[in-house]
């Protein structure tokens, strides 16, 4: 699965979010993902990780994504760090 590809399916299953992704190993299962979502309000970090990792839970099961590194944050949160994805 490709970067594009992943950022695709985080997009499209948590409406109004934003995805950064980078392959790590370039063997295209490890990434590195970024994700900015309203949907995270009020919502564990954990938590926030596992409805990320819903979206892909046939990949995993798969092996076609072997890992994924996450860093969540609500828009608020990304807004404070003054940055983009």
């Amino acid at each position: 699965m490709s970067p594009i590809e992943i950022q695709k399916k985080i997009e499209g299953a948590l409406k109004g979010s934003q995805a950064q992704v980078k392959d790590l190993t370039g063997t295209a299962d490890h990434y590195q993902v970024v994700v900015i979502s309203p949907e995270f309000e009020g919502k564990s970090m954990i938590d926030q990780h596992r409805l990320v990792k819903s979206v892909f839970e046939k990949d995993i099961a798969s092996g076609e994504v072997h890992a994924l590194s996450l860093k969540t944050f609500t828009p608020s949160e990304w807004a404070k760090r003054g940055t983009n994805v």
